[in-house]
């Protein structure tokens, strides 16, 4: 683990003045544990499906510093400007605990933490203040309920934990929360750079890409969504759909979706026309090519054949608006504006969809040129917030960690 200087000195100070504020002057973090958002490069909604998938850490985190103050009993929290009132949590209630309200936030994730270490009879601490901040953008689709979760994970643990196992408890809080999500975005939180992540036994291996001349960068389409009330159950209810019927026609073996080659694909449609409707047809569609997109980019990764990796990219972002439908118009004329624009090598939408970011990869010396492009065009048309606001150029961070 490292030092306490790996977190924003902002971000210190933010964790310092509302627990101040909150918990009173004498506040003070015995423990600091980060974990960053993550950009998914290639792979859109193939994790849960088993396939493959590109990600990389930014360098933009969740931070959470744990007190003690005098007589303190069970856990109390305030969580920056998505919780400025502490709210308190008895760890005993949180047991076997499982989301049956509508919201899920900073609350329900630590119950949901608190749960899963129970369930796996990890030692959690019982009584403490702590202050949550973050520099993750809500509605950037860079994961910030994932950062969040590892993040509790390091603070709410008691004793050490393997990589593995973080990943599988923050993952299982966020589906006690009510979001079904895979563990790709966990994953590459806590593993930090760059990764491949399989989603068929949820293990991942770190890459070390140079990209030398070209930076991504995320623009807000200003249409933001959550995981728990979009489509994002829907697709995976589609896709298991998809899958048992797979399996109990032609495909007895098939383990997932992931798995499915594109020679077998169209031998199926070929042979079995009528199998699956056209909804399931293209979800399947949109799997067993964006994971061969994956398969290919991994090439063009490790070659450093930029231009390749943003022809991908576009490639998948037409697949998830189309095949998976999870897209949305103004996300997609988004895209369409960045892609028109000189030094951009390939853009997409990125996360769970139905809003959120467009993801674009582009020469570094073209930012600026597409950043002041953007602010005179598609954020000038819906009266967005500075181009600051709503552009931004990541580099790949660190994983987590505490101290």
């Amino acid at each position: 683990m490292t030092d306490v200087a790996d977190i924003d000195q902002d971000l210190q100070l933010r964790i310092l003045d509302r627990g101040h504020a909150a918990f009173g002057p004498d506040w003070l973090p015995r423990r600091w544990s980060s974990a960053p958002g993550r950009l998914e490069l290639l792979g859109n909604h193939v994790d849960y499906n088993g396939g493959l998938v590109l990600a990389g850490a930014v360098n933009r985190v969740v931070a959470i510093g744990i007190g003690q103050g005098a007589e303190v009993h069970g856990l109390s929290i305030v969580a920056g400007d998505v919780s400025p009132t502490p709210f308190e949590i008895d760890p005993v209630l949180a047991r076997g605990w499982h989301n049956t309200g509508s919201e899920s936030g900073p609350r329900e994730y630590a119950l949901g933490i608190l749960a899963a270490l129970d369930q796996r009879s990890v030692p959690s601490i019982t009584s403490g203040q702590l202050s949550i901040a973050g520099n993750v953008p809500l509605g950037f689709g860079m994961s910030s309920s994932a950062a969040l979760c590892v993040a509790l994970t390091l603070t709410l643990a008691e004793s050490d934990l393997s990589e593995a196992d973080i990943v599988a408890i923050a993952q299982d809080a966020e589906h006690r929360a009510g979001s079904p999500v895979g563990a790709m975005d966990q994953s590459a939180s806590v593993a930090g750079g760059v990764i491949l992540f399989d989603g068929s036994d949820t293990s991942f291996r770190r890459l070390d890409p140079e990209l030398g001349d070209y930076a991504f960068a995320v623009a807000d389409s200003g249409i933001h969504h959550a995981i728990r009330t979009s489509a994002y159950p829907v697709r995976v209810k589609e896709s298991q759909r998809a899958l048992k019927l797979l399996q109990e026609n032609v495909h007895p073996g098939l383990k997932n979706l992931g798995a499915l080659s594109p020679e077998e694909w169209k031998m199926i449609e070929n042979d079995h026309p009528d199998l699956l409707d056209d909804v399931l047809t293209r979800r399947v569609e949109h799997v067993v090519s964006e994971v061969e997109r994956v398969r290919v980019g991994i090439g063009a990764l490790e070659s450093e054949d930029w231009e390749r990796f943003g022809a991908l990219m576009t490639a998948s972002g037409r697949s998830s608006a189309t095949d998976y439908d999870i897209s949305h118009s103004r996300v997609e004329e988004l895209v369409g504006d960045l892609r028109a624009l000189p030094g951009v090598l390939g853009a997409r939408m990125m996360g769970g969809g139905e809003g959120g970011p467009a993801l674009a990869l582009l020469r570094r010396d073209a930012v600026d040129d597409v950043a002041t492009a953007l602010g005179k065009g598609y954020f000038s048309r819906y009266a967005s917030d500075s181009v600051a606001d709503r552009f931004q150029v990541c580099v790949f961070g660190v994983g987590a960690r505490k101290r």
